[in-house]
């Protein structure tokens, strides 16, 4: 879609005053695999082409514990696709060089892709192990280098967060709450990830994690005892990865719906996708928000792009 359109398609869509709408997230899975410049130049474009939309980053503290990391490079490359406007959260998955930094002693399963083969892990491996394998004190531990990691290298303490995988139990949630996050977005549809994911460990696990979670799922409280609790924020129209254009048109329509319901209250949509794979499925992305844009103006429906506040 040319420049000019998107950018009248917005004015339209945005609404002009603080009344409710349908609320758009777009999140950015940083996975801590590598930093491949194809995939940083494509969101670059996305920020050019976008400029009015922030993105909810979930940034991965194992970029630094690669061996043989250049911080600086690391850094930079980064930095280069984040705007002032977007929101810097966190993202774990729990490779053996961030686990083991973090004082932890590694552990190989439950893992998605199945048995783990350690001499194979060079440079690195554990991007497939389940988090929940982690008991709450080794959590924390995680947790807490991770935040202090991205703080070091100037990023902002993150506040929010998301699971590798989407895999978050309660004890999860506990270990990230005593570390100060007060909001997570690991809630998805396992409908979502059947296609690709039906075969393995994945699929049934998220389904077994979140089975209330649907399309239209909407941001509340999941109270953890002793006091605790922490804001969910469903990631109810999942990744690029696994949803084409059409299907996060329709997960908005669906959305648009409930919004007509009670035109008083705001409705969250979150979508996005990963950075190591910008390249293959941000085309996907861009699609669905294009369709998005052209639907909202045409039905004359509000719709915001934003970074989720912090209490929902």
């Amino acid at each position: 879609m040319h420049l000019k359109f998107i950018g009248l398609i917005l004015a339209l869509a945005l609404p002009a005053s603080a009344s409710a709408a349908l609320r758009i997230v777009v999140s950015v899975d940083w996975e801590g695999r590598n930093l491949d410049p194809q995939n940083l130049a494509v969101m670059e474009h996305f920020r050019h082409d976008y400029p009015k939309i922030p993105l909810q980053h979930f940034l991965n503290a194992a970029y630094y514990t690669k061996p043989d990391t250049d911080a600086p490079i690391t850094t930079a490359a980064i930095r280069s696709v984040l705007r002032p406007h977007d929101e810097q959260g966190l993202h774990i998955h729990p490779w053996r060089s961030l686990v083991q930094a973090a004082g932890v002693k590694f552990r190989t399963e439950p893992a998605f892709r199945g048995p783990m083969d350690l001499s194979q892990c060079d440079p690195d491996c554990g991007h497939d192990v389940n988090m929940a394998a982690y008991n709450e004190k080794e959590l924390q531990k995680l947790i807490r280098f991770s935040i202090r990691t991205l703080m070091k290298h100037r990023f902002e303490r993150p506040r929010s967060f998301r699971a590798g995988a989407w895999q978050a139990d309660n004890h999860v949630f506990r270990a990230l709450v005593r570390e100060g996050i007060t909001l997570d977005s690991s809630a998805t549809s396992a409908e979502y990830l059947k296609e690709r994911w039906g075969h393995s460990l994945l699929y049934p696990v998220v389904g077994k994690l979140w089975p209330q979670i649907t399309s239209t799922s909407q941001p509340y409280t999941i109270n953890l005892g002793q006091g605790l609790s922490i804001k969910q924020l469903p990631n109810n129209g999942c990744l690029a990865d696994y949803v084409t254009g059409p299907v996060i048109l329709q997960t908005f329509q669906n959305n648009v719906e409930l919004w007509k319901k009670d035109q008083k209250k705001d409705i969250y949509v979150s979508i996005g996708f990963h950075q190591e794979t910008a390249q293959k499925f941000l085309p996907q992305l861009r699609q669905g928000i294009d369709a998005i844009l052209q639907f909202s103006a045409k039905e004359n429906v509000p719709v915001e792009f934003v970074v989720p506040p912090l209490k929902l």
